[in-house]
C-alpha cells in the first residue's frame, strides 16, 4: 500500500468524503464537484483510494494543478493498495481502510462518479447537527441515456429530463415507495455516519460473502441501526449519475443475494439484529478497543489481511459457489425435491411473463438486439438466485421453528412464497394448521383460506409468507391483534 499523496491541513474537519476505484474509473468528475461546496474546504476533506495499482493521471493533474493555483488540493489522502490483480475487489477493506484513514467526525462513502450539488456537504453536516444517532443516506437519480458521454457536465435539468429512470415529483422516486423500499431506495449510493459509531460496531464487515458485486455500505447501515441508529434518508439532497460502460470493474465476482443484488448475509444481520461484523478488520479492532495514541501509517499498512485475501482470487472464489441442484442432496428426498423443482419453474416463468414487455420492442440495431439478449440472461440468472434465495429462507424458518419445538403454525400470504412452506412442511414436524390471506374462502391445498382479519382469533405462531413486503406484512398483522413475538419473519 502506498500513500502517494496526504495533504497537511485541518487536523480534524467535520467530514471526509470516502471515494472508491478499483481501475474503472473513466471520468473523475466527482472531485470537482467536491471541490465547490458552500461551506468551507477546510471544513471536509477527500480520500481516494485505489484498490490495485493504478495511478489515476487525472488525479496526478489535479494535485499539481491544484498547488500550482494555491487552491485546496483535489484529494487530501490518496491511497493505493497495490493488491495483485488476481484478487477480487473488496469495497468493505476499502470502507475499513477509509475509516483509518479519515480524519472528520462524519465519515461518507459515496459513489466516486455522481454529481453532487453545492449543498452536498452543508446538507450532510446539517443533518448531524440536528441528529447525532442517526445513519444517513442520500438517494441517487440515475439516467440511462448515453448523450452523457463521455462525461459532458450536464445539467441537473437534464439528467433528470429524458432518459431519467427514477425522478418523480422533485424528489429521487425511491422515497415515494410504498413496499419494497430495500430495493427501490439506493442503498449503496451514498451513506454517512458518524467515524466513533462506525468504529464501535467493528468497522465494514470483511467476511468473503462481501467480496466483489454484491456488497455495499448499507451492511454498516444494518449493524447501526441495530446498535440503536436511526435509518434516515435526506428528503431534498441527492447525488446524480449518468451512463457510462464498464460500471463493474475487473473480476466481478457476485457473492450471495436475494436475486436482487441485496447482499442476503447482509440481510441476515438486519433480520438477526447483529451488531459486530463476522469478520473484523486488525487495524479497526485496534481502533475499537484502544484508539488513544493510535500512529495512522502503521494501522494503515495493517489495515490490509495478508491470509484472507488469497482467497479472494477468481479462482477461489469460485470454488465457494455452490450449484442450485446438488444431486446428492436432491435424492435425499426426490419426490419434494422434485415437486420444489416445479414451484421454482413455475415462479420462474411466471416472472419473466411479467417483464416480457420489456423484451417485446423490435431492436434497432445488432447492439441493441444484443443488448437485449444480454438483459435477458441477467433477469434469468437474478430471477433463479432469487427464488433459490427464497427456498433457502423458507427451509432456514423450518429448521428454526422445528429446533424451537414448534409443531404447528399458521401462514400469512397464498402465493409461491407459501406453497414453496407448504411443500417444505410435508418432510417436517412442523405443520401449517392455518392459512390467512386477504381474501377468504379460496383453497390453498388442503386449506381453505381464512380472511386476514379473522387472524386475531388464532392462538400461535404466524409466518408471513413473503419477502420482500414481509415488514408491511407485519405491521398489518400487529393491527390485527397479533402480538409481535408470534411474528415469524422469513
Amino acid at each position: 500500500m502506498k500513500l502517494l499523496y496526504e495533504n497537511n491541513g485541518p487536523a480534524a474537519p467535520e467530514v471526509s468524503f470516502v471515494l472508491l476505484d478499483w481501475s474503472c474509473r473513466e471520468s473523475f468528475h466527482t472531485l470537482q464537484y467536491l471541490s465547490d461546496q458552500s461551506v468551507s474546504r477546510g471544513r471536509y476533506e477527500i480520500i481516494w483510494i485505489e484498490y490495485y495499482g493504478r495511478r489515476s493521471p487525472e488525479i496526478e493533474a489535479g494535485v499539481k494543478g491544484c498547488h500550482r493555483l494555491g487552491k485546496p488540493p483535489a484529494v487530501d489522502r490518496w491511497i493505493v493498495m497495490e493488491m495483485p490483480e488476481d484478487v477480487c475487489y473488496h469495497k468493505h477493506l476499502m470502507y475499513n481502510i477509509g475509516i483509518v484513514a479519515a480524519r472528520g467526525k462524519i465519515v461518507v462513502f459515496c459513489d466516486s462518479d455522481a454529481i453532487v450539488t453545492q449543498t452536498f456537504a452543508e446538507s450532510i453536516i446539517k443533518s448531524f447537527e440536528e441528529d447525532k444517532d442517526i445513519v444517513l443516506h442520500l438517494d441517487e437519480v440515475r439516467n440511462a441515456s448515453k448523450r452523457f458521454y463521455p462525461f459532458n457536465y450536464p445539467s441537473l435539468r437534464d439528467v433528470t429530463g429524458r432518459g431519467c429512470l427514477n425522478w418523480t415529483n422533485g424528489a429521487a422516486s425511491g422515497l415515494h415507495a410504498g413496499q419494497d423500499a430495500l430495493h427501490t431506495l439506493n442503498y449503496g449510493a451514498c451513506m454517512c455516519a458518524l467515524r466513533e459509531d462506525l468504529i464501535a460496531i467493528g468497522g465494514a464487515d470483511e467476511h468473503a460473502d462481501y467480496v466483489g458485486h454484491v456488497c455495499g455500505p448499507y451492511e454498516m447501515t444494518f449493524r447501526l441501526a441495530n446498535a440503536g441508529k436511526r435509518e434516515v434518508w435526506h428528503g431534498s439532497e441527492f447525488l446524480y449519475h449518468v451512463w457510462h460502460p464498464g460500471t463493474n470493474g475487473k473480476n466481478n465476482y457476485m457473492g450471495p443475494h436475494d436475486g436482487k443484488n441485496m447482499s442476503s448475509t447482509a440481510l441476515e444481520a438486519r433480520k438477526t439484529r447483529r451488531v459486530p461484523p463476522l469478520v473484523e478488520n486488525t487495524s479497526i479492532r485496534i481502533l475499537r478497543l484502544r484508539e488513544d495514541g493510535v500512529i495512522y501509517a502503521p494501522l494503515l499498512e495493517q489495515a490490509i489481511p495478508s491470509e484472507e485475501m488469497k482467497n479472494w482470487t477468481t479462482e477461489k472464489l469460485g470454488q465457494r459457489k455452490k450449484a442450485f441442484w446438488n444431486v446428492e442432496e436432491f435424492m435425499k428426498a426426490p419426490f419434494l425435491n422434485l415437486s420444489l423443482t416445479l414451484t421454482f419453474v413455475k415462479m420462474l416463468k411466471r416472472q419473466f411473463f411479467m417483464k416480457v414487455t420489456k423484451f417485446s420492442r423490435q431492436p434497432t440495431s445488432i447492439e441493441d438486439g444484443v443488448g437485449k439478449v444480454v438483459r435477458a440472461y441477467d433477469f434469468f440468472r437474478n430471477m433463479a438466485a432469487y427464488n433459490n434465495y427464497a427456498v433457502e429462507r423458507c427451509s432456514l424458518c423450518i429448521q428454526s421453528l422445528s429446533s424451537q419445538n414448534v409443531r404447528e403454525v399458521a401462514v400469512c400470504g397464498t402465493g409461491d412464497i407459501a406453497e414453496i412452506l407448504y411443500k417444505l412442511t410435508q418432510r417436517s414436524p412442523v405443520r401449517i394448521n392455518a392459512v390467512y390471506g386477504f381474501s377468504g374462502g379460496k383453497r390453498f391445498f388442503d386449506h381453505r383460506v381464512i380472511a386476514v382479519d379473522d387472524i386475531r382469533d388464532y392462538r400461535g405462531k404466524v409466518v408471513v409468507a413473503a419477502l420482500a413486503s414481509g415488514e408491511e406484512m407485519v405491521e398489518i398483522l400487529k393491527g390485527r391483534g397479533v402480538a409481535s413475538e408470534s411474528i415469524v419473519l422469513l
